[in-house]
């Protein structure tokens, strides 16, 4: 079940983004590595003066507004190597899972970067499969969100919704960042949302208020809703992080479905504070 999980999406992407160093402000290879891909993949792109990525992926002219996906390319761990290994850890419900975690060339774990890598890979396997999207790569989020916060605004006039892949494990949604709304509970954009993720979450899905991420952002910035959630990466920040593989396909087929149910238009929602919020560490 499991080969057959892993024969279903490009396995080795996967590993190949995962062995990419990259820390903020010294994110060079994993753009270049980018740059590179999107090039042999035929997709047009744009890049702006901080080196934040913008591709668009368009086969029919009568789009009127996008879904864009959304990932960062920094992370935390300061790195010139990164062997992956596949190892047996557990997820969030304690189960072993085939996963995938970083050693150094002396055997040390060293951290993988799944924060944010996973959401990079899982925003190239969608432009992969997903007739018409957006996707934006943003550089130095893990400081303060600094590539998001001088995101390209006209390449957000055209955008319906984004979908951010940032959180660990696989059971986290964020609705709130840093007390900003993300999306509005009742309203079209979350009973879809709400429904494709009751189903794949497994009903354990938990919406709770978050620190920042890129989406925190680009609530403030525009007027359309956004979401994050789960993509599979555990104990980040930390040398002995590793990624569930599982819980990463999972995430990137619940981006899908999102897109696929949410369609080609735009979930508006004026930014809304949440007074007196708390915000729910990642675990």
């Amino acid at each position: 079940m499991l080969y057959i999980c892993i024969m279903e999406r490009d396995y080795q992407l996967l590993k190949d983004v995962l062995s990419v160093p990259t820390k903020t402000y010294k994110e060079e290879r994993m753009i270049e590595f980018l740059v590179d891909w999107l090039t042999k993949n035929n997709l047009f792109f744009e890049i702006d003066d901080m080196f934040n990525i913008y591709v668009t992926k368009q086969t029919d002219n009568n789009v009127e507004y996008f879904p864009c996906v959304v990932a960062h390319t920094d992370t935390v761990h300061q790195l010139d190597t990164i062997n992956v290994h596949e190892e047996q850890l557990p997820n969030d419900q304690g189960e072993l899972k085939l996963s995938l975690k970083g050693y150094n060339d002396e055997g040390k774990p060293t951290g993988i970067g799944g924060d944010d890598k996973c959401g990079v890979y899982a925003c190239l396997e969608l432009l992969k499969e997903l007739p018409n999207l957006k996707a934006a790569f943003f550089v130095s989020e893990e400081t303060g969100c600094h590539g998001s916060k001088n995101a390209n605004k006209n390449f957000f006039d055209n955008v319906g919704y984004a979908i951010q892949f940032d959180a660990p494990g696989n059971t986290m949604v964020s609705e709130y960042c840093m007390g900003v709304q993300l999306f509005e509970k009742g309203g079209d954009f979350f009973k879809t949302c709400d429904k494709v993720l009751t189903e794949t979450f497994n009903k354990n899905r938990e919406y709770q208020s978050h620190p920042y991420t890129d989406v925190y952002m680009l609530k403030k910035l525009f007027d359309f809703s956004c979401i994050n959630f789960a993509i599979g990466y555990y104990r980040y920040h930390t040398p002995n992080e590793y990624v569930v593989i599982e819980d990463v396909y999972n995430g990137i087929k619940t981006g899908k479905e999102l897109i696929e149910g949410l369609g080609y238009k735009k979930y508006k929602l004026t930014p809304k504070p949440k007074r007196g919020y708390q915000f729910t560490l990642f675990d």
